[in-house]
């Protein structure tokens, strides 16, 4: 499970049963699923087809690859088909879809049946060749989804103007009951050996080139020597079965002489824990993050933060000093700012403080819902609505909506 699985969960869990009564469909068996099945929430199984390459590698560059687009269209409609013979099933009154195929396959089979769907939108969508993607799907979401929920501004402004009416920017959310301060990390600092009286430098995130664990190591090379008793843990794992990336990680750790300080955790199902584990945390995506699960998650327990300075970073803070940024892949300054963590205690407790109260503030799983939800009941009441006028104007012959982007949810 990544960030968007877990956002998921998370929403599952806290949505009010009286009004909502959710069901996941998922492409397959997995942590997902069994999850929902946990807090009694009834899942689905549709296998999603394997989609080909949209791009080619020409030396270093990427260009479309005009045969993979039309084969994934061929394969997208037979999927989308088969997920609407499942709508018809289950008879949604919504429909809400996560990741950018599902975007696609719900869109398009929810509009089949006019119903509302709504798309949350939680990673940006690729601006390579030329921006051909990103107008690709600007172009179907002028037409499939209701409403448009993201998870940061600046996927918002990836979007054409024109839909902006239609889009609710919702930060992601965590439980601040569960990541909170005082929880006790002992038994991950022992499984990987960590001295009592070492502090912790902690990363929890999948383990890619653009989450920038990379800068992290080179960042530790340099504070290690002038802090011995300072550990680096690295939570995560690679993504997409592609561990290129991890054992490029492993290589740098052996060729700097840390192999003793730095602690490759894996992934963990008690995050809560690993965090725990943890004095100082830092986030050093380069790129695309928004509201990302594990810097809420570190904000809520309490960590103070080093951070790259990235759109998605400068969102979640309430003032300028909340975090100790630096310029992103600066490695002398990422050093610079872990060593004055390290070594300022009184700085930790203030940036510990700051980040909890965010988090109580802005951040809450509890906040979060309740915006969803508002979203949610929003698309519902508009589509009624458009239905209603448009039935009023057939009764009148003259059928025709206030809202043309509403019309287009009908055939």
């Amino acid at each position: 499970m990544g960030g968007v699985q877990f956002s998921t969960l998370y929403l599952l869990q806290a949505l009010d049963r009286e009004r909502w009564r959710p069901l996941v469909i998922c492409p397959e068996e997995g942590d997902l699923s069994r999850a929902c099945h946990e807090v009694n929430v009834e899942v689905r199984v549709l296998p999603q087809p394997a989609l080909w390459s949209t791009s080619l590698r020409l030396r270093t560059k990427r260009l479309p690859n005009p045969a993979a687009w039309a084969g994934d269209a061929w394969l997208m409609a037979k999927a989308a088909r088969r997920l609407k013979r499942v709508l018809v099933e289950c008879s949604p009154d919504l429909v809400v879809t996560k990741g950018l195929p599902s975007h696609f396959l719900g869109g398009f089979a929810a509009r089949k049946l006019a119903i509302p769907c709504v798309w949350h939108v939680q990673d940006f969508v690729s601006e390579r060749t030329f921006g051909i993607y990103r107008r690709a799907f600007a172009a179907a979401a002028r037409f499939l989804p209701t409403r448009i929920i993201v998870d940061g501004k600046a996927i918002a402004e990836q979007l054409p103007q024109a839909l902006q009416s239609r889009i609710a920017v919702v930060l992601n959310g965590v439980d601040t009951n569960i990541f909170r301060p005082g929880l006790d990390g002992i038994a991950l600092r022992r499984q990987f050996d960590i001295p009592d009286d070492h502090l912790v430098i902690g990363h929890v995130g999948r383990m890619t080139p653009w989450k920038g664990q990379h800068y992290l190591i080179e960042a530790f090379a340099r504070v290690a020597a002038d802090n011995p008793k300072a550990t680096l843990l690295l939570v995560g794992s690679p993504v997409f079965d592609n561990d290129a990336y991890e054992r490029r990680l492993l290589a740098l750790v052996a060729q700097l002489g840390l192999g003793e300080r730095v602690k490759f955790a894996g992934y963990t199902h008690d995050m809560p824990g690993a965090l725990a584990a943890m004095e100082v945390f830092a986030f050093t995506s380069v790129e695309k993050d928004t509201s990302p699960l594990a810097l809420l998650s570190a904000m809520s327990s309490g960590l103070p933060i080093v951070a790259f300075d990235i759109a998605g970073t400068r969102e979640l803070m309430a003032d300028a000093d909340q975090f100790l940024l630096v310029p992103v892949g600066d490695v002398a300054q990422l050093g610079a700012a872990l060593s004055r963590l390290l070594q300022d205690e009184p700085l930790r407790r203030t940036l510990t403080e700051a980040s909890r109260q965010q988090a109580l503030a802005e951040l809450s799983l509890n906040k979060h819902t309740n915006r969803i939800e508002q979203v949610l009941g929003d698309a519902l009441s508009a589509t009624a609505s458009a239905q209603k006028e448009f039935r009023r104007g057939q009764e009148r012959g003259q059928a025709r909506l206030p809202d043309p982007e509403i019309l287009k949810q009908f055939d």
